[in-house]
């Protein structure tokens, strides 16, 4: 491993040449254009942060969001590779998020901070339950609030100081790292949507607790976005739990769907989660894909809302599989072995990035990472050795080049062109 000028770090590959190690070097020198070199080594840049983070948010595609571990809230800003202090006393275990020109955060003693055209307001009115995440809507924000056993969705608005108050809550109670996504299950590109939710925390049918905890969700509510009432639902009967934190959303049919994972006897499988054709009150699994096979054997999906995949068995041996399929059967195919897209016991579930067409996913040991073409058969285009392993991963562009910043485990962070 060799540390140029500009924070610029490249691997000396097994196959790297003097000539095509200088190529790269010389690319990417001063520049934060980084080059691939011809034996398809990435070339790494440090992003020099400013202390050692433990949690990374895209934040458009040149500007990112990072939380130290003491609790500093800190914007990257690409195009000037400057970091700017954004507020402190922010809880590092409780995702950030960002839309609709405002940042959101829990502080570490449960309020609320946001941040809206320069101007920060603290609210601490409102107790957000720890590690669920925020949903920044127009004119209000989503939040989990209560403890575990007992939380609750509800919506926040400001009032005429700034301070964000509790307007309306969930009767159901919810998942307590629920991450709450807004999607518009009719047809695709409809309107806003409405709010979807996991709940029907449960404790004792199904004990794997491989995602921060062992309360898994048994059911899947789809809540009217103002006053959090249930339009549609989902109820996972025993002995299967949907075991996931936040669905994603996919393309299907031609409408919007869901893509989650739902674990039974026989393990995790693949599943698509859409609105009951017949009924305005449910949702249904319109199509599921095989399960692994034995109990307590996980799968963690991937997309970039088109493309259905799934690393199985991320933390042991990694299998990554395509989905495919237009009825209620999905087949899969497998596209790569060794590889792994989450850490065991993290709810940062999806170490996956997405960038135009390709796929960049860590190896097993998350100690180095390998991209894939989807337009060209998943063929491997290119692969980077890491100074440490991986924890998080988003796309992010770098003058004119694009490609991933990546959260190592010491708290660097680097970019990955790919």
């Amino acid at each position: 491993m060799n540390r140029g000028t500009g924070g610029i770090i490249q691997q000396r590959g097994p196959t790297m040449n003097r000539r095509n190690f200088l190529l790269a070097g010389v690319a990417a020198i001063g520049n934060p254009k980084v080059a691939i070199a011809r034996d398809g080594t990435l070339a790494l840049q440090t992003l020099h942060a400013p202390e050692s983070m433990v949690q990374l948010r895209a934040n458009g595609s040149g500007t990112l969001l990072t939380v130290s571990g003491t609790g500093v809230l800190w914007r990257f800003d690409a195009a000037g590779a400057r970091w700017t202090r954004l507020a402190e006393a922010i809880d590092p275990a409780t995702p950030v998020t960002a839309g609709h020109g405002r940042i959101a955060a829990r502080l570490k003693a449960g309020g609320l901070w946001v941040l809206e055209a320069g101007r920060a307001t603290t609210s601490t009115n409102v107790t957000l339950a720890a590690n669920a995440g925020l949903l920044i809507l127009p004119l209000g924000i989503i939040g989990i609030v209560g403890f575990t056993g007992q939380t609750h969705a509800v919506r926040l608005e400001p009032d005429g100081t700034g301070q964000w108050s509790e307007v309306s809550r969930s009767k159901e109670v919810v998942m307590p790292d629920a991450r709450p996504l807004q999607v518009d299950l009719g047809a695709a590109g409809d309107g806003d949507g409405h709010i979807v939710v996991l709940a029907g925390p449960d404790r004792q049918r199904y004990t794997h607790g491989v995602l921060g905890d062992a309360i898994e969700s048994t059911r899947v509510l789809y809540l009217e976005r103002h006053g959090l009432a249930v339009l549609r639902s989902l109820d996972v009967s025993a002995p299967y739990v949907i075991e996931d934190i936040a669905p994603r959303v996919v393309g299907w049919q031609g409408r919007h769907a869901l893509l989650t994972m739902r674990s039974g006897p026989q393990g995790a499988a693949l599943v698509i989660i859409t609105a009951h054709p017949d009924r305005r009150d449910a949702l249904v699994i319109a199509a599921a894909g095989a399960p692994i096979g034995t109990a307590n054997r996980w799968m963690s999906a991937t997309t970039d809302g088109t493309r259905l995949m799934a690393v199985h068995t991320p933390h042991i041996g990694g299998v990554l599989h395509e989905y495919r399929g237009n009825s209620d059967a999905l087949q899969s195919r497998v596209i790569d072995h060794d590889v792994s897209n989450h850490r065991i016991g993290s709810r940062e579930l999806d170490l996956t990035a997405w960038v135009d067409n390709k796929v960049v996913l860590p190896a097993q040991n998350r100690r180095s990472l390998r991209c894939l073409n989807a337009n060209d058969s998943w063929r491997a285009c290119g692969a980077a050795t890491l100074p440490g392993p991986v924890i998080a991963s988003v796309p992010l562009i770098m003058g004119r080049k694009t490609g991933i910043a990546a959260l190592l485990e010491d708290g660097q962070l680097i970019f990955v062109a790919v």
